[in-house]
């Protein structure tokens, strides 16, 4: 799922309705690409408060669900490894009664799927998370929900995963569970054995909803957290850098490696937005695949099949709730 988001993004100031106001150059994006995202996207509510995207809500049509963030991605102090560090961040002020206020403005045909005000619950038992979570939902009962758990004590990096395990009946109330990357583990083998302890304890209890990872899209790594059970994944790794040959590299470097150094700066970025697009498609097109053959055929992907396999043979081997299954 291809999202948008200020964060880590410059903002320029332009005049709006006869007003200045500062959009971010994902804003940019947004308009040259946003007729052709597909079926998904992602875009903040933080973003569409402060007025970083211009006309987000033009995007809805012809997608099959929005994703709409809370905010806790942009409040977060901290960068994700997909982000140039920028230095100090400086976040602007957005509560969940500003995440009310733009949910409630939102058109109620809209195919959206809404997270909870995750960056308000952070560090609290899940018992809270659940409830607030419940809460907030109710009030927006046309659309479907996802439930992003969070570190259920203070100073927590991590998720509880036993504690997860223990109550995961409770995520039977919502339309998907939702996981951040980092939060899942110190290093890519915790994750995705974390993710696998989640989703197959999810199975044994019959809770059949989906989990997304996010910030977990990258060529190489979403597949691996795919074979570990999660089934949605998003972020801006698609803005920040170019996927080549099933990999993510500098995006600048794009048009030296196709269309050579003649391309302008600008016009290599553009075509990178569209080459990453096309790869996130065909990536979905090779899970569906992957799956159909059972788990067994890794020639669906285009790129790296062999490290792939080996990957997941590895994963196989030290992950317990793994073995037994494709």
């Amino acid at each position: 799922m291809p999202s948008f988001s200020s964060k880590g993004f410059p903002t320029f100031g332009k005049k709006v309705k006869g007003k200045m106001t500062r959009l971010s150059e994902a804003n940019h994006a947004l308009n040259f690409i946003g007729e052709y995202l597909g079926t998904s996207t992602l875009i903040s509510a933080y973003d569409i408060k402060h007025g970083f995207l211009e006309k987000p809500t033009a995007y809805f049509k012809n997608r099959e669900v929005v994703l709409i963030d809370s905010g806790g991605y942009e409040l977060a102090p901290d960068f994700d490894s997909t982000e140039p560090s920028q230095g100090d961040y400086s976040r602007r002020p957005f509560t969940v009664t500003d995440y009310q206020a733009v949910l409630r403005k939102l058109p109620r045909a809209a195919p959206l799927l809404i997270a909870n005000f995750d960056w308000g619950t952070r560090h609290k038992p899940l018992k809270h998370q659940l409830e607030k979570g419940r809460d907030l939902f109710h009030g927006h009962s046309q659309w479907i929900t996802n439930f992003i758990v969070k570190p259920t004590t203070k100073g927590r990096r991590h998720l509880n995963i036993a504690e997860l395990r223990a109550n995961v009946k409770e995520f039977r109330h919502f339309s998907v569970l939702g996981v951040t990357e980092k939060e899942l583990g110190g290093d890519l083998l915790e994750r995705l054995k974390n993710l696998a302890a989640i989703r197959a304890e999810m199975d044994r209890q019959g809770v059949t909803i989906p989990i997304h990872v996010w910030g977990g899209l990258d060529p190489l790594i979403t597949p691996l957290y795919f074979f570990a059970g999660a089934e949605i994944f998003d972020g801006v790794s698609w803005l920040r850098y170019a996927y080549h040959e099933g990999t993510a590299i500098y995006r600048d470097c794009y048009g030296l490696l196709t269309t050579g150094i003649e391309t302008d700066l600008n016009g290599a970025r553009a075509l990178a937005m569209q080459n990453n697009l096309g790869a996130l498609r065909r990536l979905t097109t090779s899970f569906q695949r992957f799956v159909d053959s059972g788990g067994k055929e890794f020639s669906v992907f285009e790129w790296h099949a062999d490290k792939l396999k080996a990957a997941y043979e590895v994963m196989r081997s030290k992950i317990p709730d793994l073995k037994g299954g494709a």
